[in-house]
């Protein structure tokens, strides 16, 4: 099976990227009036904001393990069906069963080598953090503290609740273009992802010799996983999480990415 973009990046390339979306941010993120009071918001400019949080759960959510670094769990998850293709430790991981695009079997795992059967999670999206948490620590998903301690699986929830988006709003899913404006997804691009990916796409290959894979592959052949990535990065690596930018800014990405090379 292909690696996810599994490459790992240099901490200085990473550092450099988030430079590049923090400039974007604060350019782009409007003055407060000058009758703010001062003082009020020097003393929140500190806190952490659920962005973050979000971020490190949809990371979560796409490979948990990878995420805290820590060995996977022998053997095939207890509740992975039988009908279903894939085996191992890769059973364990979230969008193995409910999908990139979180419709699990009434999305793009409706058929193909992922296919479960298992419903998706956008029924829980608004649900409170507290509930799903619960839910994760259920006997069907199999979690214990020792294998996802409760920080991380507040996040995971918290992702859950209030990071999903309907992907059909962006994504077509008969063609798998990106409802994005590609000239404009461009200059994020170049001045953001190129700094790592390379202005082709091609400085990483997620593949190997005998079958690459690059950005404009992903892109084009899983749309819905390149803009989870986009979103909130990729586990176990230093990918900048672009999901403080408005979602349009992201799908413009997706859809200038997918003119990328292939191959």
């Amino acid at each position: 099976m292909k690696s996810e973009f599994s490459r790992s990046v240099g901490w200085s390339v990473a550092v450099m990227s988030a430079m590049v979306a923090a400039v974007y941010f604060l350019v782009s993120t409007p003055v407060a009036s000058q009758e703010e009071d001062a003082t009020e918001g020097d003393r929140h400019a500190h806190e952490m904001t659920d962005v973050w949080d979000i971020a490190r759960g949809g990371e979560l959510y796409d490979n948990w393990m990878a995420v805290m670094e820590v060995d996977a769990p022998e053997g095939t998850h207890p509740a992975y069906p039988a009908a279903g293709k894939q085996e191992g430790p890769g059973t364990w991981r979230c969008k193995e069963c409910h999908g990139w695009d979180y419709m699990g079997v009434e999305g793009g795992y409706s058929k193909g080598s992922h296919y479960t059967g298992i419903k998706g999670v956008r029924g829980v999206a608004g649900m409170e953090p507290e509930k799903i948490h619960d839910i994760i620590m259920n006997k069907t998903h199999a979690f214990t503290k020792e294998m996802m301690p409760h920080s991380a699986m507040e996040k995971l929830a918290l992702f859950l609740s209030r990071g999903q988006i309907d992907v059909d709003q962006y994504i077509d899913r008969k063609t798998k273009a990106a409802r994005g404006n590609a000239g404009r997804g461009a200059g994020f691009y170049q001045n953001i992802c190129a700094v790592c990916h390379g202005f082709d796409g091609k400085t990483m290959n997620f593949g190997d010799d005998a079958a690459p894979e690059f950005v404009g592959t992903v892109a084009a052949d899983n749309p819905w996983e390149a803009l989870h990535k986009i979103r909130f990065g990729q586990p176990g690596v230093g990918m900048v999480a672009l999901g403080v930018l408005p979602i349009q800014d992201l799908v413009d990405i997706l859809a200038y990415a997918q003119t990328l090379p292939t191959e």
